[in-house]
């Protein structure tokens, strides 16, 4: 019981998937007691291409599987209706649980290394999911816009404090670069002006729902206000940053939005690191933006290249800092 405290305690929706992880392994050794401890994890389907697309084996931040189970998790993560079920491998019987609602995973699963496991326990893991998807629905909601149900402004600083604190630590194979990117609707204002706020707010909707259909499972996407979004990306390669916004725009630019038609919209980002707070990384895209909106819009401008280029000095303090 004290470990189910110990969840209903946990405020922020990214320190929940290790919350039901410890839930799980106290409720487990009482349960399905071994002499070691039961190895589970949490995952979801982007980590599973992540590590299934790398060709290091060894990572000590990271359970790491054979890689026909990682084909076999995929495939599960890929049908339609999910229910539990139990594969037999040469590691032994992997208890695959469907998880509903993990942290900005659509698709996720809870993971059981245990040689046998009654029906008894199934139905005590099974049972423990729907409380922690029904808690895990309170927290993710209190996070959300109301209009968009994209994450809200007073989500962000937590967001960005835990990625920094946790996927920037030297033995944490993926991802390996992380971008803040801000969004902002061109001529907003003049939409409202012609057409009313109503439809104002269709289009700040249906281009929410555009940023969740095209950005991939697991990509922070923000709400902050107004006709101004925010992202944070996480690559494996630099190019692939580019490659999402690109393919975001061409999304935008087919999009006919009713009554309104086409909608373009301005991009300034900036690279995030370990020496810089989420407020300069926040600044420094910003004035990424403000040189797309000057200079034409509808176009997608980085920080770091407008400074080697020249066109934007580069005037941030930066240092080494301590998130807490």
């Amino acid at each position: 019981m004290q470990s189910l405290i110990g969840l209903t305690q946990v405020r922020e929706s990214l320190a929940l998937d290790p919350a039901l992880l410890t839930l799980m392994q106290h409720w487990m050794c009482i349960f399905a007691a071994e002499d070691k401890p039961i190895r589970m994890q949490v995952l979801s389907r982007r980590q599973l291409v992540s590590v299934m697309d790398t060709k290091d084996e060894t990572d000590p931040a990271f359970e790491a599987w054979p890689q026909d189970i990682y084909h076999a998790l995929l495939g599960f993560l890929d049908q339609e209706t999910r229910q539990y079920c139990c594969l037999d491998a040469d590691e032994g019987k992997l208890h695959i649980f469907p998880l509903k609602q993990s942290v900005a995973h659509k698709n996720a699963i809870l993971l059981i290394q245990h040689p046998q496991l009654s029906s008894e326990a199934i139905a005590l893991v099974e049972q423990c999911l729907q409380v922690f998807n029904h808690y895990a629905g309170l927290i993710i909601e209190n996070e959300r816009d109301a209009l968009t149900g994209l994450l809200n402004r007073k989500t962000f600083d937590k967001c960005v404090s835990k990625i920094l604190l946790n996927d920037y630590k030297p033995e944490f194979r993926f991802p390996l670069h992380h971008y803040l990117v801000i969004f902002d609707i061109d001529f907003f204002k003049k939409i409202n002006d012609s057409y009313g706020h109503l439809i104002g707010d269709e289009v700040l909707l249906l281009l929410s729902r555009l940023m969740q259909q095209t950005f991939r499972d697991g990509d922070l996407l923000f709400r902050f206000g107004g006709e101004e979004f925010v992202g944070v990306f996480s690559c494996a390669d630099k190019e692939d940053i580019v490659s999402l916004l690109d393919r975001f725009k061409q999304a935008l630019a087919a999009y006919s939005f009713p009554q309104v038609g086409r909608v373009t919209i301005s991009i300034g980002y900036s690279k995030m690191s370990l020496n810089l707070l989420p407020n300069t990384v926040l600044e420094r895209a910003d004035e990424a933006l403000y040189y797309a909106k000057e200079h034409g819009r509808d176009q997608i401008c980085c920080y770091e290249a407008l400074v080697a280029q020249g066109l934007l000095k580069d005037n941030m303090i930066s240092g080494e800092i301590e998130l807490f």
